[in-house]
């Protein structure tokens, strides 16, 4: 048993029970989005949550992995969905932990290609990718480590990191750069390190707050985020400890994947954007 094992189940029997209001407003998003009624993007925003709930109610009441898998599909699918109405709206690396943990290689390819909000109208949005001290910066490091622009990913941590003194907002983050700097170098023992340090209680204390409500009383989810990111890549990473699921790490697909409701049966992910977003469309290869 690992020391934090008593914690953790305390933490996840809290987040069952957390979860069992968390699913009220799924029906209804379904009905509206079956019959073309209601706000289509309001759906959209609303339901992939409610499914994600179903997702950690289905792992952490009766472990069935593959059917948490299906929901995450589904809550994925949802957001590409919404994607489509909205193309520049930003995602936030929770995102990309639901559908990388999903193990659905079409929708990981899809993530893969959609850069969209990383290139705004700078009159409507304060996002700036190359800007260390930006929020964007943050969120370009998970594009580019999906897509293993090892070059690129590792330079801009240590841009970041040379100037950490002067980083005074989200200083909790800093750690993250740590771990995608040991995955840009390919350093498997660093990247393990850094794992074990983002899931201590006191760490984990720091940044639960930025934790979705879904997810916080059961995993790490950057954490867990992370350590898919390094098997992803080849890196079978190991660390003991309850807040990463070690049987959400190897790289195993449903056999098969069903969208379940009309609305999704009839979408096409590799449709591609309204003008003018067309040209940052992902492509089917």
């Amino acid at each position: 048993m690992n020391k934090y094992t008593p914690i953790f189940m305390d933490s996840v029997r809290n987040g069952l029970s957390h979860l069992k209001n968390a699913v009220a407003l799924k029906e209804r998003a379904i009905e509206l989005l079956n019959t073309g009624e209601g706000s289509r993007a309001g759906c959209l925003l609303v339901l992939p949550r409610e499914i994600e709930a179903n997702a950690f109610s289905c792992y952490f009441g009766k472990q069935e992995i593959a059917n948490f898998k299906q929901y995450l599909y589904l809550s994925a699918k949802q957001r590409i969905m919404r994607l489509h109405i909205f193309p520049g709206e930003s995602y936030l690396v929770s995102d990309l932990f639901t559908v990388l943990v999903s193990d659905n290689s079409e929708l990981i390819e899809w993530y893969r290609q959609c850069n969209s909000m990383y290139y705004p109208d700078k009159a409507t949005s304060d996002g700036d990718k190359d800007n260390p001290k930006n929020w964007m910066f943050y969120r370009y490091q998970s594009w580019l480590a999906l897509n293993s622009r090892w070059d690129e990913l590792g330079e801009r941590c240590e841009r970041v990191l040379a100037i950490k003194d002067e980083i005074k907002k989200d200083r909790s983050y800093l750690i993250d750069h740590r771990f995608y700097l040991a995955l840009a170098k390919g350093d498997k023992a660093g990247m393990e390190n850094v794992l074990e340090e983002k899931s201590l209680p006191k760490n984990r204390r720091i940044r639960y707050e930025q934790e979705s409500g879904i997810t916080r009383d059961f995993i790490d989810s950057y954490a867990t985020f992370f350590a898919k990111l390094a098997w992803y890549n080849g890196y079978e990473v190991e660390v003991e400890n309850p807040w990463i699921p070690k049987d959400w790490l190897p790289i195993k697909p449903n056999d098969q994947y069903d969208d379940v409701w009309e609305f999704m049966k009839e979408f096409d992910i590799w449709q591609p954007f309204a003008e003018p977003w067309t040209k940052f469309s992902p492509r089917l290869r």
